[in-house]
C-alpha cells in the first residue's frame, strides 16, 4: 500500500477494526502518522481497552547466576562461563543463598518473585528445582515468575530434556508463570548482530512459547529495541507476538525493553553510541497498543530502562502499566541503571498525571487500589 495517503481518521478506524493490522500496514502507519497523532491514537485506545487504572506488582528480583556460555553483545549482565572461578564478577547462587535473598523478598512483603539468570551449563535441573521449591516453602502466598523463554529452552537441551519435561518439572516443583524475555528482536539479520548462536532464533522463541501457553504456563512477552533494529523489525516483532497470541493464548503483557547500552559488548564495538531517544520509547509504547493491544491488553512501561519522567508520559501514549518495583533488579543493573522506586514513589508517578495506581497480582488481576 502506498504511504503518505491516510490520515490519523482512517488509521483510528483500521485500528478499531475487527481485523488485525498487518505488518505492511503497520509500517505504512508509520509513515502517515507524527508523532503526535500515533501517540494520541494508542492512548484513546488505552482508554477504551483498559481505562485509566494503571497496575504494577510488588516484585522482588532474584537472579541466580551471571555465568553465561551465550556471550551476547547487549548484555552488561553475564560473565563467560569459561571464567568461572577465574572472575571476580562471576557468581552462582547456592540455595542457602537464595534463601538469604528470599528472607530480604519476605521482609519487603512482595506477591511476586521475579528469577532469572544466565546460561549456566554447570547447574543441572535439581538445581532449579529446589530453587522453585525452597522458594515457594518460605513464600506460598507469592507468585514464582521464573525464566526466559531461551533459558528454558538451554535448560532442556543441556539437561537432554523437552521443554514438555522441564516445563512439568518446573511448574511441580513451584513455577507459576514465565519471565517472557529473551525475545530481543526477532528479526534473523539484527539477532545475529546482538545475540550468539547459543540463544534461540525468534521462530524457536515463538514456537516454546506455544508449547509453554499448551502447558497452562502463561508469561509475558517482550521486546529489546534501541539497538541497530530499524522500525521495520520493531512493527514485525510486534506483529507477531500478536499473531502468536492469537494462536495459543498465555501473554499476560507486552513489554517493550529499552536497550541499555552502557557496558555492553555492541556499545565497546561502537556497533551503538547511545541510549535510544525518548520519542522513539513512546512510539514503541504506543505502537504496542495500536498493533497488540486488542490480544494483549496490557502494555507495559518498563520505568527502570525509560525513566520515571519517560514513563511517566509513555503511560498518556498508550502504556498501562509499570511492571513492578523490580526490588533488587540486576541485569539492567549492570548497565548503570541503578534508580529505584518505593510503592509510594510508583503511586505518586501515577497519580500525578491524573490515573489512578493500582497494585496487581502477576495475572493482572487488582490486589489494591
Amino acid at each position: 500500500m502506498q504511504t503518505g495517503t491516510y490520515d490519523l481518521s482512517y488509521w483510528s478506524e483500521r485500528a478499531r477494526a475487527d481485523k488485525p493490522i498487518s505488518f505492511k500496514e503497520g509500517t505504512a502507519m508509520l509513515d502517515d502518522l507524527d508523532t503526535h497523532s500515533l501517540l494520541s491514537l494508542a492512548n484513546s485506545l488505552a482508554s477504551e481497552q483498559v481505562g485509566d487504572t494503571v497496575t504494577y506488582a510488588v516484585s522482588y528480583n532474584l537472579n541466580y547466576s551471571n555465568y553465561c556460555t551465550a556471550s551476547c553483545p547487549i548484555c552488561a549482565f553475564y560473565v563467560p562461563m569459561s571464567l568461572k572461578g577465574k572472575s571476580d564478577r562471576g557468581y552462582e547462587l547456592s540455595i542457602e543463598d537464595a534463601r538469604n535473598e528470599i528472607a530480604k523478598a519476605k521482609a519487603l512483603n512482595v506477591t511476586e518473585v521475579h528469577i532469572v539468570g544466565g546460561f549456566n551449563s554447570d547447574l543441572p535441573l535439581e538445581y532449579y528445582e529446589e530453587l522453585f521449591s525452597t522458594v515457594k516453602k518460605y513464600m506460598p502466598d507469592i507468585t514464582l515468575k521464573t525464566l526466559t523463554i531461551p533459558e528454558i529452552d538451554f535448560i532442556a537441551r543441556t539437561t537432554g530434556n523437552s521443554i514438555q519435561e522441564v516445563v512439568k518439572r518446573f511448574h511441580a516443583a513451584g513455577m507459576d508463570a514465565h519471565t517472557g524475555g529473551g525475545a530481543e528482536i526477532f528479526d534473523q539479520e539484527v539477532r545475529k548482530q546482538i545475540t550468539t548462536p547459543q540463544k534461540i532464533s525468534g521462530e524457536k522463541w515463538l514456537e516454546d512459547a506455544r508449547i509453554i501457553h499448551s502447558l497452562g504456563i502463561p508469561g509475558n512477552s517482550t521486546m529489546t529495541y534501541g539497538h541497530v533494529e530499524k522500525w521495520s523489525h520493531i512493527v514485525d516483532h510486534i506483529v507477531r507476538l500478536r499473531d502468536n497470541q492469537i494462536e495459543v493464548p498465555g501473554f499476560l503483557s507486552f513489554i517493550p525493553l529499552k536497550f541499555s547500552p552502557e557496558n555492553t559488548p555492541l556499545m565497546k564495538m561502537k556497533k551503538v553510541s547511545g541510549p535510544g531517544s525518548a520519542e522513539k520509547d513512546l512510539k514503541v509504547i504506543a505502537l504496542g497498543r495500536i498493533l497488540a493491544g486488542k490480544e494483549i491488553r496490557n502494555v507495559s512501561v518498563y520505568w527502570v530502562a525509560l525513566g520515571k519522567l519517560t514513563a511517566q508520559v509513555a503511560l498518556n501514549s498508550g502504556g498501562s502499566d509499570l511492571v513492578g518495583t523490580a526490588f533488587s533488579e540486576e541485569v539492567f543493573g549492570a548497565t548503570d541503571r541503578t534508580e529505584g522506586a518505593t510503592i509510594e514513589e510508583l503511586n505518586n508517578l501515577v497519580s500525578q498525571i491524573g490515573k489512578i495506581p493500582a497494585q496487581r497480582d502477576t495475572f493482572y488481576n487488582i490486589k489494591s487500589y
